[in-house]
């Protein structure tokens, strides 16, 4: 069975994730999930040799969320320090970005994608861009996996 991690702040958008998993890859994947940067880093960084494939958000929360906390600020480039992090440790796990927004900063989603193409090739393979509205993105999500992990 392979591991996946899923980093994913949004209920209801990792609620999909995970229900798209389940059915298109049943048995394939024992799903982990973080919702905040500091919790991904901490799964990642302290265990890196443990997961198969991340999916990854770009944009989320600083903290766990919980009774008592609120998440923090957002961290607007969590998903891409993550990468520089995993860059930095050698650690060589696929990510396939799962982003809801087509703006990064001030570049639109394509050249971000180049630019994370150019600095982590070890790592970034490609992205899919999420809608609730619209189911494009399983097709594309189910592609990315297929042919990240050659299933």
């Amino acid at each position: 069975m392979k591991r996946l991690l899923l980093v994913e702040d949004y209920e209801e958008k990792a609620r999909d994730i995970l229900t798209f998993i389940e059915a298109k890859f049943p048995g394939v994947f024992l799903v982990e999930r973080s919702s905040s940067y500091n919790g991904a880093q901490e799964q990642i960084f302290e265990h890196p040799d443990v997961y198969d494939l991340i999916l990854l958000d770009m944009a989320m929360s600083t903290y766990d969320l919980s009774k008592d906390n609120s998440g923090g600020p957002p961290e607007s480039t969590a998903g891409q320090d993550i990468l520089e992090g995993m860059f930095l440790r050698g650690i060589e796990t696929p990510v396939i970005v799962v982003t809801m927004y087509n703006v990064f900063g001030r570049k639109e989603l394509d050249a971000f994608h180049q630019e994370l193409k150019d600095l982590y090739p070890q790592n970034y393979k490609s992205y899919v861009f999420y809608s609730a509205q619209r189911k494009d993105w399983m097709r594309d999500l189910y592609d990315q996996i297929k042919q990240t992990l050659s299933l």
